[in-house]
């Protein structure tokens, strides 16, 4: 491959994402239910997914703007179970930054930092992610040449302007960008489709459920990832 630069998604690609968010939403949820007991219930919920949906529906943009959007849930939810506006307001951004604060408190699959390491050496790195993991609060920054979250260019992957936005940074053609991620769809469909190169990163081991076959490289850990370059 004729690559000069490499991107990364992040959940499920640098780490594994199910315990830390599951852990991230009991957390600001206890906090929650601690100050109003009558969330119990409520909170991660088929009616909190339901008031996702609601909010997403109405403003189609706020899917790109993850925080904002946890944040504007958990404030109507307080305020339908009968907490008051400015209290509601308030615990709405308190219990984000408990959430937040757990979110990063992430374990990376093996050879993680160090395959980062060996490639920035040779190649320009880049993040693209839907998420709001943050590479400077993970204090991993200094790993990559540049962040791009979908809440920046207000678009989540498989579309193209975030991965446009990408080369733009790199400096280089889209063809001499490899992307590398775990989703059959937004990482890989949405690379290849925005001329870019494209690797599955399935570490944890699931099987291919995508209309279209694989036609892109699998790999299964960093080491395997190291030596494609």
């Amino acid at each position: 491959m004729n690559i000069k630069a490499i991107t990364f998604d992040l959940d499920d690609t640098l780490w594994p994402l199910f315990d830390v968010i599951m852990h991230a939403h009991k957390t600001a949820n206890d906090f929650l239910i601690k100050k109003h007991p009558q969330m119990q219930g409520i909170l991660f919920s088929a009616e909190e997914r339901k008031k996702w949906k609601e909010l997403v529906s109405q403003e189609p943009n706020l899917a790109n703007r993850l925080s904002e959007l946890r944040q504007k849930v958990i404030y109507e939810l307080l305020i339908e179970n009968n907490v008051p506006l400015e209290e509601a307001n308030l615990l709405s951004k308190e219990s984000f930054k408990i959430f937040i604060e757990e979110r990063h408190k992430v374990v990376y699959f093996d050879d993680v930092l160090e395959t980062l390491k060996s490639l920035k050496e040779k190649y320009i790195l880049g993040v693209i992610t839907n998420g709001n993991a943050d590479i400077k609060t993970l204090k991993i920054d200094h790993l990559f040449d540049f962040y791009l979250n979908a809440e920046m260019v207000n678009e989540s992957k498989p579309g193209k302007k975030i991965f446009d936005e990408a080369a733009k940074l790199a400096g280089v053609l889209p063809e001499e960008i490899c992307h590398i991620g775990d989703h059959p769809v937004n990482d890989v469909e949405g690379a290849l489709q925005a001329g870019f190169q494209a690797i599955w990163m399935n570490a944890l081991d699931k099987d291919w459920e995508h209309p279209k076959s694989l036609t892109v490289p699998e790999i299964k850990n960093w080491k395997e990832l190291e030596s494609k370059f």
